[in-house]
């Protein structure tokens, strides 16, 4: 019995500790531990076990982090800069804007603004291994078709469909397009090609909420909705933003928004109610430096502050 009711304090410590923390020390640097340094840290996604991915900009590097903040840098390097496939010990990176997991493959995928490429890294025993999978290298423009012949302008964030159709957000061509059976293809955009046209400005992030997506424009300063093969609207907000730079679902009816000109995390209730995550002194966000992603993971809130070189939570 006193085993038992240790445990529970334990475990109840253990819940009240992670109610918020920071990692990094707010310097510009590449270290895993004593102490933690990061460059630029941009986006996120799910990754395994509680933890998630993280793309490091200026270190050219994709990193993971757990619960408890534990970091290890998968691959890349501040000394990695450049575009080469392969091993991912020899593989150079440049560019990375966007990151997703295939949990049922165990392949991470990666979106370079700079190259204007999508990159499927492969895990084999612990060795990452880097291949392009679609863009033309190093050359930007627009082109649907081959995947290996099709080009792009600037992309972003990645999203995996379940039916294992990759989307990408390309900023520069402001649409989202699809990666499928080696072909390219456009979902949504702008101009008179796209089979849904939209008004957008700078679409800059994405997030699935249920079956929808939902995107961040920083140009248009908006949030939209799009219904794949239907429809995309605008989200009639009761609160102006700024520039919001990255987007997440808690998939209980829930958005929340890193909102990177008024450095602030946004919550938006129901398509509509907008309102300020609180700032306090334990999860720093009174101190936010052109926050630019936020993602959920087992009830906590991480935000990347990307000026501060620092990852910070909030328990929800």
């Amino acid at each position: 019995m006193k085993t038992r009711i240790t445990s529970f304090i334990f475990i109840l410590i253990l819940s009240i500790n992670v109610k918020s923390q920071t990692i990094g020390e707010g310097t510009p640097g590449l270290s895993d531990n004593n102490p933690v340094l990061l460059d630029k840290p941009i986006r996120f996604s799910p990754y395994k076990n509680n933890t998630f991915l993280f793309v490091d900009f200026n270190n050219y590097a994709i990193r993971s982090v757990d619960e408890k903040g534990q970091v290890k840098t998968l691959f890349g390097s501040s000394d990695k800069k450049g575009y080469k496939d392969g091993n991912t010990k020899d593989a150079l990176f440049d560019g990375i804007h966007g990151v997703a997991y295939d949990n049922k493959n165990d392949l991470i995928y990666i979106a370079s603004a700079s190259s204007n490429i999508i990159r499927e890294v492969s895990n084999k025993k612990g060795n990452f291994y880097v291949k392009t999978i679609a863009g033309t290298p190093q050359e930007k423009g627009f082109n649907d078709g081959d995947a290996g012949k099709a080009k792009f302008n600037s992309l972003h964030q990645i999203l995996l469909n379940k039916d294992g159709s990759i989307l990408v957000l390309d900023i520069g061509n402001a649409k989202i397009r699809k990666i499928e059976n080696g072909k390219v293809s456009t979902l949504v955009g702008k101009d008179s090609l796209s089979p849904i046209q939209i008004d957008w400005k700078y679409p800059i992030d994405m997030a699935f909420d249920g079956d929808d997506i939902v995107i961040c424009d920083a140009g248009n300063m908006s949030i939209y909705r799009f219904t794949p093969g239907k429809e995309i609207k605008k989200l009639e907000l009761n609160k102006a933003l700024k520039m919001p730079h990255g987007i997440t679902s808690d998939g209980k009816g829930s958005l929340y928004v890193a909102d990177m000109g008024a450095n602030e995390i946004l919550k938006i209730e129901n398509d509509k109610t907008v309102s300020k995550i609180k700032a306090t002194q334990e999860n720093g966000f009174d101190k936010l430096n052109k926050p630019a992603d936020v993602i959920i993971v087992n009830g906590i809130l991480w935000v990347a502050d990307l000026y501060n070189h620092q990852l910070k939570q909030q328990k929800l």
